[in-house]
C-alpha cells in the first residue's frame, strides 16, 4: 500500500471503521513507513486531545418529568389505543431528535474548538521559535516584488504579499514554516520593535469569511479566512494594532 492511497484511510482504522484486513494492512504500512506513522501519532494525539476537552452536557433534572408529562398529555388527548400509542412513540422519537441534534451540535463546536486551539500553539511556537533564533527570514527583503517569487516553486500557491510601510507595517521578508501538517508561507513584518509573522496557506471555500482573535502567553493571534486562503498573524503588538494590521492585509 502507498501513502497516498493509505493516508485518507487512516482516520477511519483510529475511528475501527475498518474490516479486519483492511485495518491489518493499513497498520502494517504504519509500521513501515515513517511519514504516516508521524501522522498516524499526530491523529491520535489530536483525538485524545479533544476527548479530553470535549464539554459534557447534563440534561437538567427536570427533563424526565417534562418529557413524561408531554406523553401523558399526548396520550390523554386521542382515546383510540392504537393512536395513543403512535402519538406516544412519534413524541418520544421527536424528543429523542432534538436531544440527539443539541448533543452533536455541542460536539461538534467542542471538536472545532479544540483543533482551532491545537492550530493556534503551533503558530505562537513558529512565531517564538522565528524569534529565539536566527530563522526569522529566508528572503529578506522590503520590496514585495522581491519576496513573492522567492516562493515560487517551493510551494504549491503563491502567496499574497503586500507591504504596508505608509501604514508603519513594513514588509521585511519571509520564509517558509510546516504548521498544520503542510508547508505555508510565513509572511514578516515589523512595527517599531514588534514583529507580526503573517502565516498563510490555502483553505477550502467558505461561505462566509471566518474571523477569530485569541491570546495566548501574552501575544495576540488573529485569524481568518478570505478568498480560499487561511490566515493566522500573531505579534506582540496591541490588539487593536494587529487587528489594524489584519484589516490592512485583508
Amino acid at each position: 500500500m502507498r501513502c497516498a492511497s493509505s493516508r485518507p484511510l487512516l482516520e477511519l482504522h483510529l475511528d475501527g471503521e475498518l474490516s479486519a484486513s483492511e485495518s491489518a494492512e493499513i497498520q502494517e504500512h504504519i509500521e513501515n513507513c515513517a511519514a504516516c506513522d508521524g501522522l498516524y501519532r499526530r491523529l491520535e494525539h489530536l483525538q485524545s486531545d479533544i476527548r479530553m476537552q470535549a464539554t459534557r452536557h447534563t440534561p437538567p433534572a427536570q427533563l424526565q418529568q417534562r418529557v413524561q408529562a408531554a406523553l401523558r398529555e399526548a396520550a390523554g388527548s386521542e382515546p383510540q389505543p392504537r393512536r395513543m400509542h403512535w402519538n406516544w412513540m412519534a413524541l418520544a422519537a421527536s424528543i429523542l431528535l432534538v436531544i440527539s441534534t443539541g448533543w452533536n451540535i455541542a460536539s461538534l463546536r467542542s471538536r472545532d474548538s479544540a483543533a482551532r486551539d491545537i492550530l493556534a500553539q503551533q503558530v505562537l511556537s513558529s512565531h517564538l521559535r522565528s524569534l529565539m533564533g536566527t530563522h526569522l527570514l529566508d528572503v529578506p527583503s522590503s520590496d514585495q516584488h522581491t519576496v513573492k517569487p522567492w516562493f515560487n516553486g517551493k510551494l504549491s500557491f503563491s502567496p499574497d504579499v503586500k507591504d504596508f510601510s505608509n501604514q508603519g507595517f513594513r514588509l521585511v521578508g519571509g520564509r517558509i514554516e510546516y504548521i498544520a501538517d503542510r508547508p505555508v508561507a510565513a509572511l514578516v513584518y515589523q512595527r517599531r520593535q514588534h514583529f507580526i509573522n503573517l502565516f498563510t496557506w490555502p483553505s477550502p471555500p467558505a461561505p462566509q469569511n471566518g474571523y477569530g482573535e485569541l491570546k495566548r502567553s501574552g501575544y495576540n493571534i488573529m485569524s481568518w479566512t478570505k478568498d480560499g486562503m487561511t490566515c493566522w498573524a500573531v505579534s506582540d503588538l496591541q490588539a487593536g494594532e494587529l487587528e489594524q494590521f489584519a484589516e490592512l492585509y485583508k
